[in-house]
């Protein structure tokens, strides 16, 4: 590709040759540079609630449930938990295990659900 030279020879000349950013444009960019940031902090700052599903065995009415280890740090006390439609309740943790209240089920694998609160810029870091 051939590039155009341009000799000047006056100032005249240079005010010719030389594009202008309008103020529109600056607006523009702004506009679009504001809206960037407050998506940015809105993301950092703010939580939203996310469902969370997995596996939960029961063995004698004692839950114990395959959680990740992302999932587990934002795991409360009081948090409900839902298995095969019955609510449950975390009540506290052992061994940074959560300790789930009983559920009336039979024994065996079940799936098991319940809501986090994750800030949504957790999802472009994972």
């Amino acid at each position: 590709m051939k590039k155009n030279k341009v000799s000047i020879s006056n100032p005249e000349e240079l005010e010719k040759n030389l594009q202008y950013t309008s103020p529109v444009t600056w607006i523009s960019l702004s506009i679009v540079t504001c809206l960037l940031i407050a998506l940015f902090v809105w993301s950092v700052v703010f939580k939203i609630k996310d469902k969370v599903s997995g596996k939960a065995n029961i063995k004698n009415g004692e839950v114990t449930l395959v959680i990740d280890s992302k999932v587990k740090s934002k795991l409360k006390e009081g948090q409900k938990i839902y298995i095969n439609d019955l609510e449950g309740e975390i009540l506290t943790f052992i061994n940074n295990e959560p300790v789930v209240s009983y559920f009336a089920l039979a024994d065996g694998e079940y799936e098991y659900s319940l809501e986090v609160e994750v800030k949504p810029i957790e999802y472009l870091i994972k």
